[in-house]
């Protein structure tokens, strides 16, 4: 799997490396909503730096937002922050906050720090 998870007490950091498809990406979320601590989860951090190429359908990209419409609902206060230099990972999420299509409030960020300041994520814990 081109992605780590790492359960903090307050949230969920995901690492993305390589390659990343469209179907890894949809699994990495359901292994996030479906875990026992999600459901206090204060943030999740997807981290895309380590990548070196994504490939995600229109499709999968539905599949995901299913997801994380579904979790919503156990979750609501969980914030997301996806970190990416990618030009079209951030035009995705932009289009997606844009049109309303995220629940989570979600933002996006070019450094971890610039995700760990808006979340309040101490890593030194």
């Amino acid at each position: 799997m081109p992605y780590t998870l790492n359960w903090e007490p307050f949230g969920v950091y995901k690492q993305f490396t390589g390659v990343v498809t469209g179907a890894e990406l949809v699994h990495s979320v359901t292994e996030v909503a479906n875990d026992f601590r999600f459901s206090t989860a204060r943030y999740e951090v997807s981290d895309y730096l380590g990548a070196n190429y994504t490939d995600f359908s229109q499709d999968e990209l539905n599949d995901v937002r299913a997801v994380r419409i579904g979790s919503y609902e156990r979750n609501p206060q969980m914030m997301v922050a996806i970190v990416t230099l990618d030009a079209q990972i951030q035009q995705r999420i932009y289009s997606t906050i844009a049109a309303r299509l995220t629940l989570h409030k979600t933002k996006v960020f070019s450094t971890v720090e610039e995700a760990n300041a808006w979340l309040g994520r101490d890593t030194d814990i």
